[in-house]
C-alpha cells in the first residue's frame, strides 16, 4: 500500500507529464511497456504533456514522425520540444542568427528554417549538435574556429554522452565534446539541453501551469532528473533505459519516486483520469 501512497502524493494535483523519449517511452526502434498506452490515454482524457527530447541527430519534424511510428499515435508539434528548439530559441534571443553548425543535414535545415544560418565564413558562433553525420572535415573546420585568436563563443545542443539504442549506446554530443576539449583546451560557454532548466522552461512557454503541477518523467539522473531538481519540479525515475538501481544508490541527485517501467503510471492514470 506505500507505493500507492506515494503515488498518491507525488501525483496528486499534476497536470502536465514532460517524457524524455530514448530510454523512457522508446529504445531503438521498439516502444517501451506502456508507453503507448499513456500517451494515448493522456490524449483521450485531454491531459496535457510534452515529449522533451535532448536528441538532436533528429529535426523536431522526424522526431514527431519518429514517434509516431514506433509509439503509434498521432503526435502534434505542439507536444514535442527538443533541444533543437531549445538551442535555436537562445540563439534568437541573444541576436546570434550566423553560425558554424555541427549537425545532421537535418538539424541545420531546422536552423535556417527558423532564421539561424549555417555560416562557414565568418561565423558569430559555433553549434555543435548530435551529428550522425559527423566527419573529419567537420571536426577540422570547428577546432579550427575555436582556437580562433577572437573568441568565439561555443554552444551544444546537450551534454549526453551516450544515446541508448538497441544492443548498446553509441556516442552521443557530451563524447564529442571531450574530444573538442583535448583538443582545443576549449568547453561550451552554455550547453542548452537537458539538465539545463531552460530547457524545460522553454518547452512549457504558453502552457498554464504552476510548478507543483508538472511532472517530468525520464530514465538519466544527470539529465532529465537534475533538470527537475533545478527547475523546483516533480520527477519520476524509470530504469528502463540509462540508470541503474546501483547508481541511483550512489547518486546525490534523486527523483521523488522510481518506477521499473511505466506500468505503474498507467495504472494509476487509469484509475484517477
Amino acid at each position: 500500500m506505500k507505493e500507492e501512497t506515494d503515488l498518491d502524493n507525488i501525483l496528486d494535483g499534476i497536470k502536465l507529464f514532460v517524457f524524455d523519449v530514448d530510454g523512457t517511452l522508446i529504445l531503438g526502434n521498439k516502444p517501451l511497456l506502456y508507453a503507448t498506452e499513456i500517451i494515448k490515454l493522456l490524449q483521450r482524457t485531454k491531459t496535457d504533456f510534452v515529449i522533451l527530447s535532448n536528441n538532436s541527430s533528429y529535426s523536431t519534424f522526424e522526431n514527431k514522425e519518429r514517434l509516431e511510428e514506433v509509439l503509434d499515435v498521432n503526435l502534434p508539434l505542439r507536444n514535442i520540444y527538443t533541444s533543437i528548439q531549445g538551442t535555436i530559441d537562445f540563439l534568437i534571443n541573444e541576436n546570434i542568427s550566423q553560425c558554424y553548425i555541427v549537425g545532421t543535414p537535418s538539424m541545420v535545415k531546422e536552423f535556417e528554417e527558423k532564421g539561424v544560418s549555417f555560416n562557414d565564413v565568418n561565423p558569430q558562433a559555433i553549434v555543435l549538435g548530435f551529428d550522425r553525420t559527423l566527419t573529419y572535415k567537420k571536426i577540422e573546420s570547428a577546432a579550427l574556429y575555436l582556437q580562433r585568436e577572437e573568441r568565439i563563443p561555443f554552444f551544444a545542443t546537450h551534454s549526453d554522452d551516450t544515446c541508448p539504442i538497441d544492443g548498446g549506446r553509441i556516442p552521443d554530443v557530451g563524447s564529442f565534446l571531450k574530444m573538442f576539449e583535448q583538443a582545443t583546451g576549449r568547453i561550451p560557454d552554455k550547453t542548452l539541453g537537458k539538465p539545463n532548466k531552460m530547457m524545460l522552461e522553454l518547452s512549457l512557454n504558453g502552457k498554464n501551469v504552476q510548478k507543483n503541477e508538472v511532472l517530468v518523467v525520464g530514465d538519466r539522473l544527470k539529465t532529465d532528473i537534475r533538470m527537475a531538481h533545478e527547475a523546483g519540479v516533480k520527477s519520476s525515475l524509470v530504469l528502463t533505459g540509462e540508470t541503474s538501481e546501483t547508481e541511483l544508490n550512489l547518486s546525490d541527485v534523486q527523483p521523488s519516486i522510481v518506477w521499473g517501467d511505466l506500468k505503474s503510471l498507467f495504472d494509476y492514470l487509469s484509475k484517477k483520469i
